[in-house]
């Protein structure tokens, strides 16, 4: 498992979903050198965090064969640009990842999409499920998924993006009891799996920004290269939990939600982490 040595405070920083390493420095990393990276680069760095070279080569295989990295030498430097189709849906998840998911109103109604996507499109179909949960949805019923009214725009270039248009309906609605409202809830999100994961990020992280607050604007190669393991860690246990989140009106999550004050803390790890960070793994792309 990619770790690193524990910290004053004695907690273990890990990544939680190692898998998904990569595609977090792709989309935090690479965008940021304009799509592109040298193979040495991006071999080197997830080393780094704990992988193995041919662990790294296996997963650089993989999402060759699904388009997302297109080989581009430069000069003699070989390497690998993000795909436009990669680019785009990394950048779906930005406004989520980056900032707290401020909590909707009840009285702004429900983002609700229903589809009917043939058998023979079932890849489409699988997609417009998996990118609209990744949004926030939640499942209701076959076809139907929910979330505040605030996602219909970015339900709606999904659903252009797919192609799907003419299988997919979208509409804001209003629940009509309260009472319904806990119902679609309990049926539409896991909200207690959810808070756990927040909790989780809270315990885990709460010592690292303390470590780092207290050392100030000391600067060096080896804090830096540490910043950027730990601002990977944050960004990948992070990520799937503002995923997960609908961003229900808090009346609706009962008492002990941790989300915003989880939120809140990677906000403060950013500001802490992220120019040491890029600043470490710049120094793996040529001049």
């Amino acid at each position: 498992m990619a770790a690193r040595p524990e910290d004053e405070t004695g907690a273990q920083v890990t990544a939680a979903y190692p898998a998904r390493l990569l595609v977090d420095f792709l989309g935090t990393f690479v965008r940021g050198h304009e799509g592109w990276a040298p193979v040495s680069a991006i071999v080197a760095l997830m080393v780094e965090v704990g992988l193995d070279g041919p662990s790294v080569r296996a997963h650089i295989s993989r999402l060759k064969s699904r388009g997302w990295l297109l080989p581009d030498k430069r000069g003699t430097v070989r390497g690998y640009r993000l795909s436009a189709s990669a680019s785009a849906e990394l950048a779906e998840g930005d406004d989520l990842i980056w900032g707290p998911r401020a909590e909707a109103s009840r009285t702004a109604g429900w983002a609700l999409v229903t589809f009917s996507v043939p058998e023979s499109a079932r890849e489409k179909r699988h997609l417009l499920r998996s990118r609209l949960a990744a949004l926030g949805f939640g499942a209701i019923g076959p076809g139907t998924l929910i979330a505040p009214a605030r996602m219909l725009g970015a339900a709606r270039s999904v659903v252009d993006s797919l192609g799907l248009a003419s299988h997919a309906d979208l509409f804001v609605a209003r629940i009509a009891y309260a009472e319904d409202v806990h119902d679609i809830i309990e049926r539409g999100w896991n909200l207690a799996d959810l808070n756990a994961g927040y909790a989780r990020f809270l315990r885990e992280y709460a010592p690292v920004e303390r470590r780092w607050a207290q050392r100030g604007t000391r600067r060096s190669a080896e804090l830096d290269a540490e910043a950027f393991r730990d601002f990977l860690f944050a960004l990948n246990h992070w990520r799937v939990l503002p995923a997960k989140d609908p961003g229900l009106p808090l009346d609706t999550l009962g008492p002990g939600w941790h989300g915003r004050e989880a939120g809140e803390l990677f906000v403060r790890l950013v500001k802490l982490l992220e120019t040491r960070a890029r600043r470490h793994a710049a120094t793996y792309w040529p001049p």
